[in-house]
């Protein structure tokens, strides 16, 4: 593939002892058509200046709006209170589910199982300390809070006294600081019938589903068995589930996709290349909708990003985003804990939250602030020329952080002349990709140093034959060697002997011309 074309070839003139035996050159190659792996651009951004809480509807933040509401919930909390999360590790949280149970409140939390922590959403989500943490808390809260887990359980949401004063948060953070504080999430306030709604998957979860159950902070979970009393919720108005007898998130999420009519926008932490959900996305961008994506920049993410932005949707990349919810120009939301893959929408333990109403309108006004601030932006077949600044190159499966300047300047090295009659040479190889320092730059300005060929150590003058036989020869001028290898060669000192110097390469048949030891 041709890497660019050359715009210049300039010959620099350098001299030792007043000769010019030097010369340095400059060759321009232009490469701005040349063709990039995919690539994260970075992009020129607004900062989020908008505030974490609205109406109904939490972003995270440093300010822990989305935690205090949370901690809010608990510390109002009289007769229950029922969690979920992937895991919980919040000081804060912590705290309010103590206090709660000192009041006597009876609170109950779902958890991922223990052997499930840290291994399904690396990539710095949970990091060594934030699981210690969680470990830390359990021995804290056990024997004041029921915990019960399972491998699938993933749903995040809090609510209290649903059979009295029903009031609670659907979330996709999970209860950690980081998720919290750092992340990009969503935490949407619930209404009566919606904390009524979710309550019935929490108590089938809780004691039909859960596979260990920790009472005692002395000991360690234990396996328990489903109670075989708690029926599975029928479908509600406003909540939707995964579960082993549900598929509403993935229903729900495919009627959006399939009812919109302009304009997509859809958040969401992990993505399978290969999942219906995220097919008929690509489906809907290739039929011209306007389909925005905003995810975090994962290697394992990848594939199915690609495939989004080859179709023509806009894709947009963060560090640290987690949230998952997907709206569309109807009004219409969908806010979840499941991720745009198999484990979220065909299996595990997930809840979800329809939304149309003011609710909605929030969820686009988070999503659509988080566009403009957005980092980066993938590009799937970029020219170098489009581009400028910091990208992360997608290749041999890794992702690689580079830099695309306007111009580069590479050291191609010196090279040795054929003749010192004539002190040039072609352009040098240009080093490999993987060479330091980059060449990624719309320029390549190449430098190399021609040297003229010196004569060859322990080369052997070949003196002009006597015209008597018992005479002894004579030099030639500029003086003749037979270099080891048995090349003739004629040497000079100055460039004034470059004139005379070709007449005698003609005369003697020599090769070349080279210089002598201490020209000048």
């Amino acid at each position: 593939m041709a890497l660019g074309c050359c715009r210049g070839l300039e010959p620099v003139m350098t001299t030792r002892n007043s000769a010019t035996w030097q010369k340095r050159f400059v060759e321009t190659i232009d490469q701005r058509n040349r063709e990039l792996p995919p690539a994260w651009v970075s992009m020129p951004s607004v900062a989020n200046a908008r505030g974490e809480q609205g109406q109904a509807v939490f972003e995270s933040g440093r300010s822990r709006q989305m935690a205090n509401a949370v901690i809010s919930l608990l510390s109002q909390a009289r007769e229950k209170a029922v969690m979920s999360s992937f895991l919980l590790a919040d000081k804060g949280v912590e705290d309010a589910i103590l206090e709660a149970a000192k009041r006597g409140v009876r609170v109950y939390v779902l958890l991922a199982s223990e052997a499930r922590l840290g291994r399904e959403e690396g990539e710095g989500e949970f990091d060594k300390r934030v699981l210690d943490q969680h470990k830390a808390m359990l021995t804290r809260l056990g024997g004041h809070a029921l915990f019960r887990s399972a491998p699938h359980f993933h749903a995040k949401v809090v609510v209290i006294d649903p059979e009295t004063r029903p009031a609670g948060l659907l979330l996709t953070a999970n209860l950690t600081t980081e998720a919290l504080e750092r992340n990009e999430e969503l935490a949407v306030n619930l209404n009566a019938s919606e904390v009524i709604e979710v309550t019935g998957y929490l108590k089938w979860a809780m004691w039909e589903a859960a596979e260990h159950e920790l009472i005692d902070p002395k000991d360690r979970f234990k396996a328990t068995r489903p109670l075989g009393k708690v029926l599975h919720p029928d479908p509600g108005k406003q909540i939707v589930a995964t579960t082993a007898k549900a598929n509403a998130i993935q229903e729900e999420a495919l009627r959006l996709i399939d009812g919109a009519r302009s304009r997509i926008v859809v958040s969401s932490f992990g993505w399978d290349e290969d999942h219906a959900v995220v097919k008929r996305l690509c489906t809907r961008a290739r039929e011209g909708l306007d389909v925005t994506v905003l995810a975090r920049i994962r290697p394992s993410s990848m594939p199915a990003l690609l495939a989004l932005a080859k179709a023509g949707a806009t894709v947009l990349g963060f560090r640290w985003l987690h949230a998952k919810a997907i709206w569309t120009e109807s009004g219409q939301s969908l806010v979840m804990s499941a991720n745009l893959q198999s484990d979220g929408l065909d299996h595990g333990f997930e809840l979800g939250l329809r939304l149309s109403d003011g609710r909605s309108r929030e969820i686009l006004e988070r999503l659509e602030g988080w566009c403009a601030a957005a980092p980066w932006r993938l590009e799937p077949k970029p020219l170098l020329g489009a581009l400028l600044g910091k990208v992360k190159l997608w290749k041999q499966q890794q992702l690689v952080d580079d830099e695309i300047l306007t111009s580069v300047d590479v050291d191609l090295g010196a090279v040795t002349a054929e003749s010192a009659a004539a002190i040039e040479a072609g352009r040098p190889r240009r080093p490999a990709e993987t060479a330091s320092p980059s060449t990624l730059a719309h320029d390549l300005r190449c430098v190399w140093l021609v040297a003229a060929p010196s004569l060859a150590a322990k080369a052997k003058e070949k003196l002009r034959p006597a015209a008597e036989k018992d005479q002894p020869g004579a030099s030639y001028q500029p003086a003749v060697f037979r270099e080891p290898s048995g090349r003739l060669v004629v040497a000079v000192r100055s460039v004034a002997e470059l004139d005379q110097a070709r007449m005698v390469m003609g005369e003697v048949g020599a090769a070349t011309i080279v210089v002598a030891e201490g020209a000048n």
